[in-house]
């Protein structure tokens, strides 16, 4: 039997007719919207604000992360008059606005529109931003531009009746980048890049992956041994999407309604079959020269060589993926001034790209970054930190996440030297929506009693790694009050920095230490100073659907 969702969907027709609703609103007020209405606004990128009645988030489509400065501009100018003058970069490279009105909601959604600036199915059932490369095109070391194959499948999707009531929100990533930047160990379907040789020719093509996802229940992506041209991406991932749409089991219970529960439910090979079927045609089997990448950075951050000759693309930091009106502005002026005037990107890193730099122009733009606060010479804590939207606008959220990461990282910056990579992630809840699983340090929000006071706290994971030896991280303290976490990590750093060996990564000192001695670090060598205190429980909180990344 199809959960109350699913019928909501049903009763509710067209999802993006919800317009006519917010419409509506504008002119005979806010309580003129159902909670049908309220519902399906997120299929227009609208969530409601957990505290201000009335306000709305609102999340863009930029396919593979592409922005105008135009459309950087016209961003920069409703969050300036509108929405108190900042925006989020998302994991899903494109922006989150705060505090649109409902009286404007409509308005502003035709304006981005306007400046080619779609939010249809940027929430919801549906398939969300395709991620990819945020230099595809330009990047050096690249298998292929891969970009233009993320635009079309984003455009078969975008606006198709067809797929506009899935089962549950779908996610894809497309890239032939060699660092694996899109992350498709943690997607629902990624077309990796990939070559292979046939009769002496090489051919380039995609290895498909599919069943990755995180949120309360994480699972890590599975090669389906298949190899794909670039023209048979859209066709495949349309295939891959109605087995999944079509299937009834996936209606029946929300929690389970994910596409990555399908693939571990039935196993690469069922599904290999079923999609075989669905396609008429047996698939090709996946390169052998496939492999995974070390676990680096993955983030473009710095001055980078293009593949066309004197050109460079510069990649600077966002802290906490927070973007002021001014550095928007900031951007976009730099990108006519010194670049193409055509090309920025946004990471899944919650980061900014200016592309077509050349190379005279270099230091121009790190001198406007740094001016604008988004300096490329960024300690590592800052250039990996990832955090979600926390309390301060998510409903599911436990604890504040923007605001307490800019504290950890500037603490950090000032009291631990650093150079090697490291990627922390800040999450508000289990929901993952900063993805903490997959972070070499995560730290997940939770409650515990201060003095007889509830406070925000946070339990510390360590040891998440993508590429080669992918896998998530585990839990090595729990219930740490927020505003000790800085000091906490600072002594695990410093810890790291003493007993390392030379060039030994964050991960594998962790493994050789071992959790007891991580626990000592964190704790100073003292008992937990919690472990006796009455426990706070932590709300149930179901997979969100709420504003996430």
């Amino acid at each position: 039997m199809p959960n109350a969702t699913e019928a909501l969907k049903q009763r509710y027709g067209d999802p993006f007719e919800v317009v006519k609703a917010l419409e509506r609103a504008a002119a005979q007020g806010y309580e003129s919207l159902t909670e049908d209405d309220l519902f399906m606004c997120k299929w227009v990128g609208l969530y409601t604000h957990r505290h201000e009645h009335g306000y709305f988030m609102l999340r863009t489509k930029q396919p593979n992360g592409v922005v105008t400065p135009a459309q950087l501009e016209l961003i920069a100018d409703i969050t300036e008059k509108k929405n108190k003058g900042y925006a989020d970069i998302t994991t899903r490279q494109d922006f989150q606005l705060h505090w649109v009105h409902y009286t404007q909601a409509a308005g502003i959604l035709r304006q981005l529109d306007a400046a080619g600036i779609s939010t249809l199915g940027a929430c919801g059932d549906i398939l969300r931003n395709v991620v990819g490369c945020p230099v595809a095109g330009v990047d050096r070391d690249e298998l292929f531009d891969a970009g233009p194959v993320a635009k079309q499948i984003s455009d078969f999707f975008l606006g198709n009746p067809a797929y506009a009531n899935l089962p549950r929100k779908y996610k894809i990533g497309v890239s032939a980048c060699r660092s694996q930047c899109a992350l498709p160990e943690i997607q629902c379907v990624s077309l990796v890049g990939a070559a292979r040789t046939v009769e002496g020719r090489t051919q380039q093509g995609f290895d498909v992956r599919v069943g990755g996802g995180l949120s309360t229940q994480p699972f890590l992506s599975q090669r389906l041994n298949a190899f794909i041209a670039p023209e048979q991406a859209v066709e495949v991932v349309g295939a891959i999407t109605d087995i999944w749409n079509q299937a009834p089991e996936y209606r029946e219970k929300r929690h389970h309604a994910r596409f990555k529960y399908l693939i571990h439910d039935w196993g690469v090979p069922k599904f290999r079959e079923a999609l075989q079927q669905r396609l008429g045609r047996p698939l090709e089997p996946a390169s052998p020269a496939y492999h995974e990448p070390a676990d680096t950075y993955r983030d473009h951050i710095g001055v980078h060589a293009q593949k066309q000759r004197g050109l460079y693309y510069v990649g600077a930091p966002v802290l906490v993926g927070r973007i002021t009106s001014r550095q928007m502005q900031k951007v976009a002026d730099l990108s006519r001034r010194y670049g193409d005037g055509k090309t920025i990107r946004l990471t899944v890193r919650q980061n900014i790209l200016l592309l077509n730099v050349p190379e005279a122009n270099v230091e121009n733009v790190l001198g406007g970054l740094a001016e604008a606060g988004l300096s490329v010479n960024a300690h590592p804590v800052r250039r990996s930190v990832v955090t979600c939207t926390g309390t301060e606008f998510c409903k599911l959220a436990i604890t504040e996440t923007k605001a307490r990461s800019r504290q950890i990282v500037e603490y950090l910056e000032r009291r631990v030297p650093l150079e090697e990579p490291l990627r922390l992630h800040i999450t508000g809840c289990p929901n993952a929506c900063a993805q903490y699983q997959i972070a070499h340090i995560g730290l997940m929000g939770s409650k515990t009693k201060v003095d007889g006071q509830i406070v925000d706290a946070y339990d510390i994971f360590v040891g998440g790694q993508m590429g080669q030896g992918a896998r998530f991280n585990h839990a090595v303290l729990r219930k740490v009050p927020a505003a000790e976490c800085a000091k906490r990590l600072e002594r695990l750093l410093a810890g790291y920095k003493k007993q390392r060996k030379p060039q030994e990564p964050f991960n594998d000192w962790c493994a050789r230490v071992g959790d007891e001695q991580l626990r000592r670090l964190l704790t100073d060598g003292s008992a937990h100073p919690l472990a006796d205190a009455e426990d706070v429980p932590v709300p149930e909180v179901p997979e969100s659907d709420e504003p996430i990344y």
